[in-house]
């Protein structure tokens, strides 16, 4: 058996990114790899995403910022994925929760509610993209 894929260009690559709202996480400390699903958003080169301020996932981003992300999509016997690579940055302020919070629900929230909001926006700036699409081989 035989799969047939080919490479995606970047702007079919940002594409995916740009329809998709779920995606994983990819971190790693000490060898240990740990991979989560988080809802997001791809705006601009960046990956838009929030999270409590306790926990595996934000333990280890503090440790190590380097991060992959994946996101893929299959109907019948084709399918697609996108890996990123980059550097992610924990943030808790105003206005990274205002951006944040308007790009994943197109509401814009007022800045007192938002500073009661006690969770990380998390920004990964995507440094490497990759894509490939495909059909799954034939029985």
């Amino acid at each position: 058996m035989h799969q047939q894929w080919q490479e995606f260009s970047r702007e079919e690559s940002e594409h995916l990114l740009e329809k998709c709202s779920e995606g994983r996480l990819g971190l790693c400390y000490d060898g240990e790899p740990y991979v989560v699903p988080v809802a997001y958003k791809y705006y601009q080169g960046r990956i838009y995403f929030h999270s409590f301020k306790q926990g595996r996932k934000v333990d280890l981003i503090k440790k190590n910022s380097r991060v992959c992300f994946e996101v893929d999509e299959s109907h019948d016997v084709c399918w697609a994925s996108v890996m990123c690579y980059g550097n992610i940055d924990l943030h808790d302020d105003v206005d990274s929760k205002r951006e944040c919070f308007k790009l994943l629900t197109g509401m814009v929230m007022d800045d007192a509610r938002l500073a009661r909001v006690d969770v990380y926006v998390g920004i990964i700036d995507v440094q490497e993209m990759t894509g490939r699409s495909g059909h799954a081989p034939h029985m």
